[in-house]
């Protein structure tokens, strides 16, 4: 199979924007209209996708919620109900029923459950799988959804060995599948075809369980060996070798097994969409090109998406006759016309995490640290700070921690190295409602609100700085936490230019809320959401008006020095960890490899946990019940 030659890779895409929505239009030379719009929080990975009435777009936010987009380009995001065990889900496949309905997948390994869309609220019904008996998805992550006929639906996810199909009355029924399926489609003949990541499509006969395998040459050299599945146009079965840089498919009237090997190198090729052109498009997650290969001559076209670093995941064909793509890496939902798609030289892939094997596609912060380490980030998306007697409210979005580790001799005390692009601690101003009136003790909440609370010279807001260096460490619960050294500057006119409070030493635990993090195999990083209880020492305010008279001032309004005991930083959050991917003229970091050590790529590459796999053929049929 032969293409056009790359042109070269294009540079690395800027920092990453937050505003609640944002449409992008690609109008430079050589390129076709696209369009792109930003949830608020890019982190929160948007990645299924699945049609809405009067034109709406809905997406999953695999590290939040579930989204929608309406016809007038207006983002709105709704949550997903926790499930039984007080755990939050990590929303990830998503479809529409045969009756046009909208589901979903719940990747959390703890309790995965499908859940079921109302379009008019935005509220979610969800089910939850049995994790045992003699066919169950225990420690599954559920990935893939597929309609099946009668408004019915097909899901499976890695680890489980298992096939399932539900109805919206929650009668669901169990397959024994065998191995590691990955995705799921319901095939024109009849039968339930699935990838097994151990290197085999799987077709599943729904009337006598039985399983039959057809072998696929080399596709457990890469890992993940397998992604998505769909019926192309051609009447065979395609699928996505994304571990080993190729497309396949398989005859289902004899068998015959085909393979496309991609000239992108560790380009990840996933989201398989039947295009209106007879063309099967695809996503080059590692590399940011959304492409289309000619089932019949084999031979394959690539557009560039508006940026580098978008990872692409989910294909759709949507409303207006356009193909629509979920790009995680940037926190985006975006589209094309097909018949006019982005045009330009293809970008090239990310680095491997390991030389020539592991593809990796990584998110747009990523850029922000050197190759060679793991980059974590923690953005806040609400809580409060509580110092003495003050309380000041965080907005979403109003801290970001970010660095890179590559030290791991000491696991208790793990350098966290400064971004290359930004800095370790981003924090927005905050404005203090009611200003210093509004701290004075007893009557400061009534006068905060009196017109005096307006002057100028009542205004106080607070801004955050690192006082020292940063450190992450492994918790006891196997977690990855950030020492941070702060100081609080408060800032009014009165107060002059340096009344600082600090430094706050605060040593910030993030609790997985989900009991886990995202575990896409499309996807080369992980995230989940998260909850931070961090009880500080606060010493006394110093620089506080002309020769710090004021200090005393500011002591008594706000009740420092302060013990533990009396100060908490509440933060909900989400937490993410990716190969860094900045070239930086760091030459410490230049001998080194370019891609991670053994020892971080177990921070990123999580091996499933070990147990009995279900064999076919079996089922089991079961009655759900519904939770709101």
């Amino acid at each position: 199979m032969r293409r056009r030659t790359r042109a070269g890779a294009a540079a690395l895409a800027a920092a990453l924007g937050t505003t609640s929505f944002l449409t992008v239009s690609v109008t430079a030379a050589h390129a076709a209209p696209a369009t792109e719009y930003s949830v608020p929080i890019p982190d929160v990975m948007p990645n299924g996708l699945a049609k809405g009435p009067n034109g709406s777009v809905w997406f999953t936010e695999s590290a939040g919620g579930i989204g929608q987009i309406s016809s007038s380009g207006k983002v709105t995001e709704y949550a997903v109900p926790d499930n039984s065990q007080k755990l939050k889900a990590l929303p990830s496949g998503m479809a529409n029923g045969s009756d046009g309905s909208i589901w979903f997948t719940d990747m959390n390994q703890t309790q995965p459950r499908v859940g079921r869309v109302d379009p008019a609220t935005g509220k979610s019904t969800m089910w939850e799988l049995p994790t045992s008996g003699a066919v169950n998805f225990a420690y599954s992550s559920l990935t893939s959804i597929t309609p099946g006929a009668n408004g019915t639906m097909w899901f499976t996810g890695v680890n489980s060995g298992a096939i399932g199909k539900i109805d919206a009355s929650g009668n669901v029924t169990l397959y024994a599948a065998g191995g590691y399926p990955t995705s799921v489609v319901v095939g024109k003949d009849g039968g339930v075809w699935y990838p097994d990541a151990t290197g085999s499509i799987g077709r599943l006969d729904p009337a006598t369980s039985a399983v039959k395998k057809f072998d696929v040459p080399g596709a457990v050299q890469g890992s993940p060996a397998f992604t998505d599945i769909i019926n192309g146009p051609d009447g065979k079965v395609w699928f996505s070798e994304s571990g080993v840089n190729r497309l396949g498919s398989v005859d289902p009237a004899t068998g015959a097994v085909r393979q496309y090997t991609l000239s992108t190198a560790d380009s990840k090729p996933t989201g398989l969409l039947a295009g209106p052109d007879g063309r099967i498009w695809f996503a080059e997650t590692a590399a940011s090109n959304i492409s289309a290969i000619d089932p019949s001559s084999g031979s394959v076209q690539e557009y560039p998406l508006p940026s580098t670093l978008s990872t692409p995941r989910s294909l759709m064909l949507g409303p207006g006759g356009k193909i629509w793509y979920t790009a995680p890496g940037r926190g985006r939902v975006g589209a094309f016309d097909p018949a006019n798609p982005p045009a330009g030289a293809p970008h090239g892939a990310t680095p491997p995490l390991s030389t020539g094997t592991l593809p990796s596609s990584a998110p747009g912060w990523a850029n922000r640290c050197q190759v060679g380490e793991i980059c974590q980030t923690q953005i806040v998306t609400g809580g409060e700070m509580k110092i003495g007697n003050f309380v000041q409210k965080l907005p979403s979005g109003s801290i970001r921690v970010t660095g890179g580790i590559n030290d791991l001799t000491d696991i208790s005390n793990i350098p966290m190295n400064p971004p290359v692009i930004g800095s370790l601690l981003e924090a927005k101003e905050l404005e203090v409602p009611g200003g210093l009136i509004g701290q004075l003790p007893l009557v400061g909440p009534i006068l905060g609100q009196s017109p005096a609370a307006l002057w100028a010279v009542n205004k106080l807001t607070v801004t955050q700085s690192l006082a020292g260096p940063a450190a992450a460490y492994f918790t006891s619960t196997g977690g990855l936490g950030a020492r941070l050294s702060l100081n609080l500057k408060l800032n009014n006119p009165l107060l002059g230019d340096s009344c600082v409070i600090g430094p706050v030493n605060a040593s910030l635990e993030p609790q997985m809320t989900a009991g886990g993090m995202t575990s896409d195999p499309a996807l080369g990083w992980n995230a989940g959401p998260v909850s931070i209880k961090a009880p500080v020492s606060v010493p006394s305010a110093k620089g506080c008006g002309p020769f710090g008279i004021l200090n005393g001032v500011i002591n008594q309004l706000m009740g420092l020095p302060s013990g533990a005991s009396k100060n908490m930083m509440t933060l909900n959050g989400i937490f993410s960890m990716a190969a860094g991917t900045n070239p930086s003229n760091d030459q410490s970091l230049r001998a080194k490899s370019s891609t991670l050590s053994p020892a971080l790529q177990k921070l990123l590459v999580k091996k499933p946990k070990a147990h009995a796999i279900p064999k076919a053929p079996k089922k089991v049929t079961l009655h759900l019940t519904a939770r709101h």
